[in-house]
């Protein structure tokens, strides 16, 4: 199924009919660190992390933006603890993701979908079977109520899993003092049987992670911001719970992360 890791480029070059002669991209570069990687719920290498990242957004005549990112998760670490990512990568990526997007806002609402592809380097060694990537398409919707954010985010896996897993949420920005604001993000998700089984290992429909995440960002220009986070995550379904627990997993975890970006 490797075709289906272009979707990223063929939804750009669709989309890209939409912006106008001339247009200027927005670019974003970042580099930073976590004491761990986890995603949603299950931790990935249970080991400080690299995390570099580069987004492109340009507008469009509709008024949107449409853009494409990507990222990636380096070891630092052969050892990735007890996690779900095989060991002995240090210093290589072990998860690269691209993402494809179209964003639109209107009054109240915002409206974000696209491709999003995983690429798994070390696939062939997981324990629990292959997995060497796969590609989802996504939908979010937010809306501005009362100076925060509830979102909605459907995720629909075409690849290799062929099932959804949405996440429901609020977020909020607070700007205080000079140049610092406070972002908080707190979420719940919910993973279809086979969602459980390629992420988790386990066939099961559930409510999933729990999630909270709490940045401190700093502008200290127009260009470069820090920002430092403190994340929290826990399974909520019981037997996925007592699943995490079997296989040697974490079910509740914390971590922090360190980062820099730079706007052009």
């Amino acid at each position: 199924m490797q075709h289906r890791r272009l979707a990223p480029f063929l939804f750009l070059a669709s989309a890209g009919c939409l912006v106008p002669k001339g247009a200027k991209p927005d670019v974003d570069l970042g580099l930073g660190s976590a004491s761990k990687f986890v995603h949603r719920g299950m931790t990935m290498v249970d080991r400080p992390v690299l995390h570099p990242e580069l987004a492109v957004g340009l507008p469009t005549r509709t008024g949107g933006t449409v853009g494409v990112a990507i990222d990636g998760n380096m070891d630092l670490y052969n050892n990735t603890g007890d996690a779900w990512f095989p060991d002995g990568h240090a210093g290589r990526f072990t998860q690269v993701e691209m993402i494809a997007d179209y964003a639109q806002s209107f009054d109240w609402l915002s409206l974000r979908g696209g491709v999003h592809t995983y690429i798994l380097p070390n696939g062939l060694e997981f324990v629990n079977g292959e997995r060497g990537g796969t590609s989802e398409v996504f939908l979010t919707a937010s809306a501005n109520v009362l100076e925060t954010n509830p979102y909605l985010s459907l995720h629909y896996d075409f690849d290799e899993v062929r099932d959804l897993y949405w996440r429901a949420g609020l977020s909020e920005d607070i700007p205080f003092g000079s140049g610092f604001v406070l972002r908080l993000d707190g979420s719940i998700g919910h993973a279809g049987a086979d969602q459980s089984s390629w992420m988790y290992g386990i066939e099961r429909s559930a409510w999933a992670d729990l999630r909270g995440s709490a940045f401190l960002d700093y502008a200290i220009d127009p260009t470069t911001t820090l920002s430092l986070g403190a994340h929290g995550s826990l399974i909520v379904d019981s037997v996925l719970d007592q699943w995490f627990t079997d296989i040697g997993i974490d079910p509740t975890v914390y971590w922090f992360s360190l980062g820099v970006t730079w706007t052009f």
